[in-house]
C-alpha cells in the first residue's frame, strides 16, 4: 500500500463503475460538496447489482462464520433502506424447512471458530461423512443470534412451528418436520434504485453548482499526466476528454482486476469472483404454494436456494460456483439450472415443477475477493478497500466484496477515505437521507393502492399504467407524470398523445421519452433489461423492442441495430427467445 500524499481537493474524483456501489460513493461525494465524473463501460448497473437475488438481508448464514461485524452493519443497514427507501425495500418473511433436530452442529461449529475456511477440515468433514444439512438447534441458535443483533422495533422476531402448521407453505410432513420462520427484505428492482441514487446525486450537484457527469459506454485509461475518457459503441463518437482527477475509485466490482490491468496500474490479483444464478417461473402452483412469502431451503449436502415471490412470478436462486471468464458474459449453465429445479422438486415434490417450467435465467459474478482454494461459500461477503496509486501518481482506491444491503454504508465508508484524503471535512451524510420517492410513501397498501387509483384518474391512464409508473419512481411518480403527460391533458388527445401505451407494455411513451434524456438511457437494452425491467414481463416481443429503438432515435439520432442487439443479449444472457411465445 501506497504512503498517502496531498492530492487536489478542487480536481473531480473520478468513479469507475456506474453500479450500486459506485453510485453510492458518487452520491456520498456530491452531497460533500466533491465533483465527480461517474464512467462505466457498460450501462448503469449493468454487472451484479441487477443479476442478484433481490434480498436485502442481515447474512442469517455469516453467524456461522463469526462474521458479527458485518451482520450488525447489515442488520442496521436492512432496517435504513426499509425507512429511507420504501418505494423498493420490502418487508419479507421467509421460511426455513427443517427436517433434523440436531443436524450441522458440528460443521458450524467449526466455521464458528474459524476452521470452516480451512480447506483440510472441509475434507475431513465430508469425508467422515458428517452430515452438513442445517438441523432444528442449529436453525434455532442462529435465529436467536439474529434477532439479539437485530434489536427490538424492527422486524418480528423468529417462530418456530412443526408442520403441518397453518400460515406457512404446504411442506410436506413426510418430508420436513419442522419449519423456521423470520423476516427480512427484499428489493424488487435493485436497478430503479441504482438510478434513484444518481438523479439524487445528479439534483445535489445542480444545487451546488458542482461538477456531476455520469458518462455510461465510456472508457476511461491513463495517459500522461492524467486520464483521457473516450466513448464506446452506442455512445456517439464525440472527442477523447482528458484531465487529471484528484483521485480514482475504481467500483468495477467483478471487473477490478481488469479495470487496474486496463489502465494500467500493476496490483496483484484482488478478486476472486463466483458466479451466481437464478431461474424465473410463472408456475401457478408454485406461486400459490409460497404465496407472499419466501422460502430459504438446504438441500442435503449444505448448499442453499431461496424461493422468492416476484410480482405473480417465482425468482428462483442462487448458485455460487467459481468463474474465471469475464463477468460481461456470464451466463446460467445447463447444469445450475437443473441444480436449480431438482432444489424446487425437492422441497415441493407435489407442486409437479420441471425444467419446462422455467421461463427465463439470468447470471452475474459477485466481486468477491481473491481467496485461491476452499469452498466458494466461505469467502466473506463483507467488504474492504484497497489503496494504491497510479505510475502516474494519481491514488486509487478499488472497493472489493460487498453487496446490496450494505451498499450505503460501503459507499460511506469509502467516501470517507476519498474526503480524507482531500483534505474535506463531512459536511453533509446519508444515514437519514431519503432515496428519492420515498418521502410520504404511504405505510399502508391500502393508502398505496389509494395513490395509484388517483393517479390513473388525474392523468387519464389505466390504472395498470399508473401502478407501473409508481413501481419505477414511488411518490415521484406525480412529478414525472406531469412533466411527461400533462401537456397532453391541456391540449386534448391527439394522434400523438403521449398516454399511447408502448406496444406490448403498460408504459406510455409519454413516459419512456421522459426517461430516456433523464436517466441516461443509451440502448434499447437498457431500456429493456434496467430502466422498464421489461425483461420480466411477458408481453415483451419484437415489435417492443423495435418500437424502443423508435424512441431512442428521437432523442439520439440513428440507433443502428438497437432492436436487434436487445434481442441478442435476451437469448443470451437470459434464454429468451422473442421468435416464440412467452406464455
Amino acid at each position: 500500500m501506497d504512503t498517502p500524499a496531498p492530492v487536489s481537493s478542487t480536481a473531480p474524483v473520478l468513479i469507475l463503475g456506474a453500479g450500486v456501489n459506485g453510485a453510492c460513493v458518487a452520491r456520498e461525494l456530491v452531497l460533500n460538496g466533491v465533483p465527480v465524473f461517474v464512467v462505466d463501460v457498460g450501462d448503469i448497473a449493468g454487472g451484479a447489482t441487477a443479476k442478484s437475488s433481490r434480498l436485502i438481508h442481515g447474512g442469517l448464514r455469516y453467524l456461522e462464520y463469526g462474521e458479527f461485524r458485518l451482520v450488525r452493519e447489515s442488520l442496521a443497514e436492512r432496517r435504513r433502506l426499509l425507512e429511507l427507501a420504501p418505494q423498493f425495500v420490502k418487508p419479507l418473511r421467509l421460511h426455513i424447512p427443517l427436517r433434523r433436530r440436531r443436524g450441522g452442529i458440528l460443521h458450524a461449529a467449526c466455521r464458528f471458530v474459524g476452521l470452516g475456511r480451512v480447506s483440510w477440515v472441509q475434507r475431513l468433514l465430508e469425508a467422515a461423512r458428517i452430515p452438513a444439512e442445517r438441523g432444528l438447534w442449529a436453525g434455532r441458535i442462529g435465529l436467536w443470534l439474529y434477532d439479539c443483533i437485530a434489536g427490538r422495533g424492527s422486524l418480528p422476531p423468529h417462530e418456530v412451528a412443526r408442520l403441518p402448521a397453518a400460515d406457512r407453505p404446504p411442506f410436506d410432513p413426510r418430508h420436513y418436520r419442522w419449519v423456521l420462520s423470520y423476516w427480512d427484505a427484499q428489493m424488487e428492482a435493485p436497478e430503479r434504485f441504482v438510478v434513484a441514487l444518481l438523479r439524487d446525486a445528479a439534483a445535489a450537484a445542480r444545487e451546488q453548482d458542482l461538477p456531476f457527469e455520469v458518462l455510461t459506454y465510456h472508457r476511461a485509461r491513463l495517459e500522461g499526466e492524467g486520464v483521457v475518457i473516450e466513448p464506446v459503441p452506442p455512445a456517439p463518437p464525440t472527442g477523447p476528454r482528458r484531465f487529471r482527477p484528484a483521485m480514482i475509485v475504481n467500483a468495477t466490482g467483478a471487473w477490478g482486476d481488469l479495470t487496474l490491468a486496463g489502465l494500467p496500474v500493476p496490483a496483484p490479483r484482488l478478486f476472486g469472483g463466483t458466479r451466481g444464478s437464478h431461474i424465473l417461473s410463472r408456475h401457478p402452483g408454485l406461486r400459490g404454494a409460497i404465496g407472499t412469502d419466501a422460502v430459504y431451503a438446504e438441500a442435503p449436502d449444505g448448499r442453499l436456494v431461496f424461493i422468492l415471490p416476484w410480482r405473480e412470478a417465482v425468482l428462483i436462486g442462487t448458485t455460487d460456483e467459481r468463474d474465471e471468464g469475464d463477468p460481461a458474459e456470464a451466463v446460467a449453465t445447463e447444469e445450475e439450472i437443473a441444480y436449480l429445479v431438482r432444489m424446487v422438486q425437492f422441497v415441493f415434490p407435489g407442486v409437479d415443477f420441471t425444467a419446462a417450467d422455467v421461463e427465463f435465467h439470468y447470471s452475474g459474478i459477485r466481486p468477491l475477493p481473491y481467496v485461491p482454494e476452499g469452498k466458494p461459500s466461505s469467502i466473506t461477503r463483507d467488504h474492504g478497500v484497497d489503496s494504491r496509486s497510479t505510475p502516474n501518481g494519481i491514488p486509487i482506491e478499488t472497493l472489493i466484496g460487498g453487496k446490496l444491503t450494505t451498499c450505503r454504508a460501503f459507499g460511506e465508508q469509502a467516501a470517507d477515505r476519498v474526503l480524507a484524503r482531500l483534505g474535506r471535512p463531512r459536511r453533509a451524510e446519508t444515514r437519514s437521507r431519503i432515496v428519492p420517492g420515498g418521502s410520504g410513501f404511504p405505510s399502508r397498501p391500502s393508502e398505496e393502492a389509494g395513490r395509484i387509483a388517483r393517479l390513473a384518474e388525474d392523468f387519464a391512464i389505466p390504472i395498470e399504467s399508473a401502478a407501473c409508473i409508481w413501481r419505477l419512481f414511488g411518490t415521484e411518480a406525480e412529478r414525472v407524470l406531469q412533466e411527461s403527460l400533462g401537456s397532453a391533458l391541456a391540449a386534448g388527445a391527439a394522434e400523438n398523445d403521449p398516454r399511447r401505451l408502448l406496444r406490448g407494455t403498460q408504459f406510455p411513451l409519454g413516459v419512456v421519452d421522459w426517461i430516456i434524456p433523464h436517466e441516461w438511457v443509451r440502448a434499447v437494452a437498457d431500456l429493456v433489461e434496467r430502466r422498464l425491467l421489461l425483461v420480466f414481463e411477458p408481453g415483451l416481443t419484437l415489435q417492443t423492442l423495435q418500437c424502443l429503438e423508435q424512441q431512442l432515435r428521437l432523442h439520439h439520432g440513428a440507433c443502428a441495430r438497437g432492436a436487434e442487439e436487445a434481442a441478442r443479449r435476451l437469448q443470451q444472457f437470459y434464454g429468451i427467445d422473442l421468435t416464440r411465445p412467452r406464455d
